[in-house]
């Protein structure tokens, strides 16, 4: 099979190989600046959202206790009261 000769292609190769130095030295640089940004999300996010939510929510061992039914408002009889009695 005979290869073809693609004018295009070789006018994007042209194209590419005279790119100026500079050009890829910032391409390569926003790069390895968003390389960064995604190692530190991705370490970072996870935990940071764990802390609201244990902030907010708790957690089985050291928030509030869940409820028996999640997601049902309690009664009016089931609410605490808060105050305390005068002595």
């Amino acid at each position: 099979m005979a290869t073809r000769h693609n004018s295009f292609k070789d006018l994007e190769a042209k194209w590419e190989a005279s790119l100026p130095p500079e050009l890829e030295h910032r391409v390569s640089g926003h790069a390895a600046n968003m390389a960064v940004f995604g190692r530190v999300v991705e370490v970072f996010v996870p935990n940071a959202l764990e802390a609201v939510f244990h902030m907010i929510g708790g957690s089985d061992s050291h928030g509030p206790a869940s409820d028996r039914f999640p997601g049902r408002r309690p009664e009016p009889e089931e609410w605490p009261d808060w105050r305390k009695p005068p002595r």
